[in-house]
This record gives C-alpha cells, structure tokens and sequence, in this order.
C-alpha cells in the first residue's frame, strides 16, 4: 500500500464518515484516491462495528453524486471554452450525438464498472449540454449500485477485504481496457 491508501485507511478508522466523504468527493472530481478500496474497506471496517452500515452508505453516495455533479458543472462550464474550436466539426457532432444516444448508459455504467473513465464521461456530459435530470437520475443509481456493491463485497468477506479490493481495481482496469480495445476495433472497422 502507498503512504497516501495508509493516511486514508488510518483516517477512516479515527474520523469515519468525514474522511470516507471527502476522499469520494475529491476522487469524484478527478483526484487520483484509491475510493473504490476505502469503499470496500468501509464495509469491512462496518461489519467488525468500527462504523455504522447505515450512515456510512449514505455519506458515500451523497459525497460520490456531489463530486460527480461537480465536475459536470465543470464540464458545462469550461466546455464551451475548451470545445469552441471542435464543437464545428463533423467528429464533435457524431460525438455529441453519439452521447446524446447512449449517455445515460456511459454515466451509469462507468460509475461501477468502467470507474476510470466516469471523471471524462461527467465532463462530457456537462460540455455537451446533457440534460441534467437524466445525468443526476444516472448518476444517483450508478453510485448506489457502487456503494453496495463494493461495500457490500467488503461486508460479507471483511476478513479480506485487502485482496477484494485489489482485484476490484485490478478488473475495472482489465474492463477499461477490453472496452477500449472494442471502440477501437469497431471504429476500425467502420472505416474500412
């Protein structure tokens, strides 16, 4: 484990549900924590009764769908600045349609699944002036689906949650990839 998962570990113990909420919001906002590990170690550190089940699944969805609403306003805002000179071309707009099509998947999905990518996909949201409703609406589920998830994981096996949580990472990564691997492919293809 590095210097700064130790402090965080450490800080959860003694401070809970503050530590847990800042980091997740930090990280939703595009800082590099370890916030799925602190998650499945929240459910670890709840069933040996360090912290309540309750309280704690509620400040890490709160803090997770704050962060994230975050940085589609950083997104809405910046996006006209940053995109001004693409929004013209034939590219941005399939990509603006493309997200316009599939966005509430690409925002629920890469809030448990895809996780590396959610940071880009809440500034895509936000700079192509998706409906903010259906981004909260899929947000709000991606993050509950990600708290129980990887907190319910660390619940039931909190005698491992250490190993749990690298394989958490270690297959959202391989997830990341493999769905790379396929825009790319497809993209390809439709080229040729």
């Amino acid at each position: 484990m590095t210097e700064i998962t130790d402090f965080l570990l450490t800080s959860l113990l003694n401070h809970g549900a503050l530590i847990l909420g800042g980091t997740l919001f930090l990280a939703a906002l595009g800082l590099p924590l370890p916030a799925t590990m602190l998650v499945v170690a929240t459910g670890a550190f709840s069933r040996q009764g360090v912290m309540s089940v309750q309280a704690a699944a509620s400040v890490a969805v709160v803090a997770a769908v704050a962060g994230d609403s975050c940085s589609y306003l950083l997104g809405r805002l910046l996006g006209e600045r940053l995109t001004s000179r693409w929004k013209g071309s034939k590219a941005w707009r399939s990509a603006d349609q493309q997200f316009q099509r599939w966005g509430i998947w690409s925002v629920f999905l890469s809030r448990f699944l895809f996780t590396p990518i959610a940071l880009p996909v809440n500034l895509m949201a936000g700079s192509t002036l998706f409906p903010w409703h259906r981004f909260l609406v899929a947000v709000v589920l991606g993050e509950v689906a990600w708290v129980f998830l990887y907190g319910g994981l660390g619940l039931l096996f909190a005698d491992s949650w250490e190993v749990l949580s690298q394989l958490a990472t270690d297959l959202s990564g391989l997830l990341v990839g493999v769905l790379l691997l396929g825009v790319g492919a497809y993209a390809l293809v439709r080229r040729r």
